[in-house]
């Protein structure tokens, strides 16, 4: 047990898996890669997103250049109709600048843009980031279906109650995930618990809410009582994680499914850090999805839902 909490064998552990990730990295890798995943996708029913996995010493122009590569990709096509842009404004120095260019492609384009969650340290500057670009660019008719923004909420942090309360009185779309990045004990809740406090809050004083997770059970709880309360609803899935059950749990209850589509030459680290901080995840069902290239698991994608 020392070893797993001795912070010379984490730097080891990240070396090798850093040199793993050069050796042998996972696709998509650019924006241009992830949307053709997301076009894929699209032809069968499943709309899409796509996020930039960053890492320290990314360039944000070339981040705002993929965004606006990505975006001009879904350019008022059939595909991109459901399309929308995920930003991580760490990533993008929180520069508001470059901001404002995504969105204004992104609008021009007929696309709405999320800003997602990094760890807690960043989201008052995001929620700051948020509304200085809503009152910046705002909303009009041209978004991603009824809505222009969208916020992630990690349930784990105690301060996503109070911001879910804003993005309903905002119109901002939410997305409940349970979060990557833990906080210090006082800033924190037990996940599940807050998840469906979060939903609870949400459901019935938005439009819509995203659902974003792939535990199964949790999942079916949150989008029952999403339905109940009369919010339309949606479950987010990751592409490159297991989708078999979900997928099943999406045809049982009749929600649309929509995939966030990651990219960049940092997939192989976050799905191994992912593991690491969650083994039981190998133990659900459908964890063997985890591996195999992207074309494998677009075609188990696209199985389950022709199937």
């Amino acid at each position: 047990m020392r070893a797993a909490t001795d912070p010379g064998w984490k730097r080891q552990l990240k070396r090798g898996v850093y040199a793993a990730a050069r050796l042998c990295p996972l696709r998509p890798r650019t924006a241009l890669e992830a949307a053709e995943v997301c076009r894929a996708l699209v032809g069968y029913g499943l709309p899409a997103t796509l996020g930039k996995l960053s890492k320290a010493g990314d360039d944000p122009l070339q981040i705002v250049e993929a965004c606006l590569q990505a975006s001009d990709t879904f350019k008022r096509s059939a595909a991109g109709d459901r399309f929308y842009l995920s930003v991580k404004p760490p990533a993008l120095k929180f520069n508001p600048d470059h901001v404002a260019q995504i969105v204004a492609r992104a609008r021009q384009n007929g696309h709405g843009v999320h800003f997602d969650a990094h760890g807690l340290f960043f989201a008052e500057q995001t929620l700051k980031l948020l509304q200085e670009t809503m009152e910046r660019c705002p909303c009009s008719a041209d978004g991603a279906g009824d809505w222009s923004f969208g916020l992630t909420l990690p349930s784990r942090w105690k301060r996503s109650v109070a911001d879910a309360r804003w993005a309903a009185s905002k119109g901002v779309r939410p997305k409940v995930v349970k979060g990557d990045f833990p906080a210090a004990p006082a800033d924190e809740v037990e996940p599940d618990q807050g998840y469906l406090a979060l939903i609870d809050i949400l459901a019935g004083e938005v439009a819509e809410v995203a659902v974003a997770t792939h535990d199964c059970v949790l999942a079916r709880e949150a989008l029952t009582r999403c339905r109940r309360r009369g919010s339309a609803v949606q479950l987010e899935l990751f592409f490159g994680l297991p989708t078999g059950a979900m997928l099943a749990l999406a045809r049982e209850l009749e929600v649309p499914v929509r995939f966030y589509v990651p990219f960049g030459d940092t997939l192989l680290i976050y799905l191994v850090r992912d593991l690491l901080a969650n083994p039981h995840k190998l133990l659900r069902r459908g964890a063997y999805e985890i591996v195999g290239s992207q074309e494998r698991k677009l075609a188990r994608i696209i199985g389950a839902v022709s199937g």
